[in-house]
């Protein structure tokens, strides 16, 4: 009757039989304490509500506190028996937890006589967008009676709902009778919600944590008897409405699910109607994933769990407050770097994580492409990020811009790459060709290599740690930028500018390898015109060759040169800390204290680059055992699976700089690289993405529209 087995040892990846899946799965059962939060219930641009290892709901966004979330903290769910209560988190802590997201697995065990299992899940699936965007949850409780006497049960389940600057006005509760039973809340402002029950009776209730006089909070109790040695399914409901957000002093923003829903009773109807169907198919595709026996266990589970960052980041407005013109029927779209740690929507995040993005919501990305597109200055700088807060229209410029206008090229030609689509081709090209030429305009020496102006901050990745001159990692970035925009210009018959790249790429690689190779990896900066210069190893200084095999384009840097940097590195900087490798180390093997945290310490995403860099040049050991020490780290030590770090301290591997940072969706890159497959390959027809798209294409219902 279990939804997992019970725990065998340890904590740590493994797999065993689970509820709804045909074969194994991957993955930790964590007890309370074992993890620093749990599965967030929200999908794609919804907002959100982490269910806890301990049972009980922690952070929330859901009714539009994006930065931060609001911290709740409060029980969801008790059970009577025999005059006996338990509620689960408080006197019933005796908790086992699966998470698969969108799916959180609870195993509780009261007394001898009674467990409970409850599954709460919402409709993320992937490769349907708008299915992905319907905000509610539904919570599936299964009570058992281990007694050997029929037993009578109360269940209740309690939500406190929004605070009161979250619903804006006054609450008004009407009942719901019929497939879904319990109330809808609602504000004068159309902040609400319904919770109900789902095909049962339920009575309202209030919750035993709950105070009698807050309007705001309600919940519902169902009556249910079970058999000895059996056990009864009930289902609640808990949907959610809040249209719309505030972003910026001249900005309000719609939900894009306000399209299709006109209530929160709207959204219950939905996902009552069509829960089996739903769920059936969010199983199905986690089961393709964890069925990939080429690839380590932690990469499955973590394949399937990174898309977290999804519900936790992203933003998804059908339009602005007043409208603007440029975002079409899609609307705006972003994710925030980390809304606690760094919230804004930033391209270089965008870099590392956009992989699932492409994949899967490719038209979410593209509305991406879209706003930085429209910011573009007329001398083609991309901006470094759209937004700020909870806001998606709000530019910078002038930060990190070696950098920035590569990068948008390079995610361009990796959905170009994953769709095929020649109208997105001849969407953003104009926008390609004046990014490339702004880039070229960096170049004040000649080199054909964009040159650094560190003063006041660094203008490269790496924004706190200065660097002069020319330097490898940025303009890794740009060759493989210009092997992109190559290949997208002969696409689009313009043999000019392929011709332009052709000379470009060979007068920047000659200069690359004259100025900056140091006889066993490549310098990290070096200024010709003062001869300052730094010989600190950087681990990823070959991003941009990953991102050429990635892309399918012709590797730039030589095939000798790859082999014996990375030879250096994993002399250097992979034996220097435990938890992946080190971010940068002096030749002597000290750290380099120039920029404090960049320099001195780890970047998670960063490493899982290096990791696939090495499956590309066929060292597939290599790059499982970098990955998993990443991994292992940040899951198993820092408790951090579904709170992701940016920066980890080398020597104890504690979280030093991040929260929900959806850079680490760049795992994704990982099970093509150890195929040694392109985005292309990766998502033709028959590939793995085709493959995945295809299950929810055959089963997913669609959401009505209401509007």
């Amino acid at each position: 009757m279990r939804l997992f087995p019970k725990r065998d040892g340890e904590v740590r990846w493994q797999q065993f039989a689970a509820d709804g899946f045909e074969s194994p799965v991957c993955g930790i059962v964590f007890e309370p304490g074992e993890a620093s939060c749990g599965i967030p219930l929200g999908g794609l641009g919804t907002g959100c509500m982490d269910l806890d290892t301990d049972g009980t709901f922690g952070r929330c966004s859901i009714f539009n506190s994006f930065v931060p979330h609001r911290d709740i903290r409060s029980p969801l769910l008790w059970i009577e028996r025999d005059g006996r209560q338990w509620i689960v988190g408080k006197n019933a802590t005796d908790i086992e937890y699966f998470g698969h997201y969108p799916i959180a697995d609870l195993e509780v065990r009261c007394d001898a006589d009674t467990t409970v299992g409850m599954r709460a899940w919402c409709p993320f699936i992937l490769g349907q967008a708008e299915v992905s965007n319907s905000p509610g949850a539904i919570f599936e409780v299964r009570v058992r009676n281990l007694g050997d006497q029929t037993a009578r049960f109360n269940v209740g389940f309690g939500f406190d709902g929004p605070s009161e600057s979250e619903a804006t006005a006054p609450f008004e509760r009407d009942a719901l009778t019929g497939s879904i039973q319990g109330h809808h809340f609602r504000s004068s402002e159309g902040v609400g919600y319904v919770l109900g029950t789902v095909g049962s009776e339920c009575s309202a209730t209030n919750a035993p944590w709950q105070q009698p006089d807050d309007d705001a909070a309600t919940a519902c109790q169902a009556v249910v008897d079970v058999p000895p040695k059996e056990e009864r399914i009930l289902r609640f409901v808990l949907a959610w409405y809040a249209p719309r957000w505030k972003g910026n002093d001249e900005h309000d923003y719609w939900h894009k699910y306000r399209d299709r829903f006109s209530s929160a009773v709207e959204v219950a109807d939905f996902l009552a109607a069509n829960h089996e169907q739903l769920l059936a198919t969010i199983l199905r595709q986690q089961q393709l994933v964890y069925d990939q026996d080429d690839l380590p266990m932690w990469l499955r589970d973590q394949m399937v769990n990174i898309m977290h960052t999804i519900a936790e980041d992203s933003f998804w407005a059908a339009n602005s407050i007043p409208p603007e013109d440029w975002c079409g029927s899609t609307g705006i779209f972003g994710l925030t770097e980390s809304p606690r740690t760094a919230p804004h929507v930033a391209l270089p995040s965008d870099y590392y994580g956009a992989l699932p993005l492409i994949f899967f919501f490719p038209e979410q990305y593209r509305a991406v492409l879209r706003a930085y597109t429209h910011f573009q200055l007329p001398n083609g700088e991309i901006a470094l990020g759209i937004g700020s807060g909870a806001d998606l229209l709000s530019p910078i410029y002038h930060c990190l811009h070696t950098v920035n206008a590569s990068n948008f090229v390079e995610l361009i030609h990796r959905l170009w790459s994953a769709t095929g689509s020649e109208g997105l081709l001849r969407e953003f090209y104009p926008a390609v060709k004046l990014a490339i030429e702004y880039t070229k305009s960096l170049d004040r020496d000649g080199d054909g290599l964009p040159d650094l102006d560190p003063d006041p901050c660094g203008n490269q990745f790496y924004g706190a740690w200065l660097w002069y001159g020319t330097a490898t990692h940025p303009n890794g970035y740009w060759l493989a930028a210009l092997a992109s925009a190559q290949k997208m210009a002969a696409a689009m018959g313009d043999r000019a500018l392929v011709n332009d790249c052709q000379v470009w790429m060979a007068h920047a690689g000659r200069s690359l390898e004259e100025k900056l190779w140091n006889g066993d990896n490549y310098l990290l900066y070096h200024d010709t015109s003062t001869e300052q210069k730094s010989d600190t190893i950087l681990a990823n200084q070959l991003a941009g060759h990953w991102q050429a095999r990635m892309n399918g384009v012709a590797p730039f840097f030589p095939a000798p040169r790859v082999a014996t940097v990375l030879e250096t590195v994993k002399q250097n900087n992979l034996p220097a800390t435990e938890f992946g490798a080190l971010n940068a180390v002096r030749p002597d093997g000290s750290l380099d204290e120039s920029g404090p945290r960049h320099s001195n310490e780890i970047f998670p995403a960063e490493n899982l680059i290096v990791a696939a860099t090495l499956a590309y040049e066929g060292d597939l050991d290599g790059c499982k055992q970098l990955a998993a020490e990443v991994m292992q780290n940040i899951v198993l030590r820092q408790k951090a699976m579904w709170d992701m770090p940016n920066i980890v301290e080398p020597v104890d591997g504690k979280i030093t700089h991040g929260t929900d940072f959806y850079q680490m969706m760049v795992i994704w890159a990982l099970p093509m690289a150890l195929r040694g497959q392109s985005i292309q390959e990766f998502c033709a027809d028959g590939g793995f993405v085709s493959e995945l798209a295809s299950v929810s294409s055959r089963a997913c219902p669609q959401t009505r529209t209401s509007r």
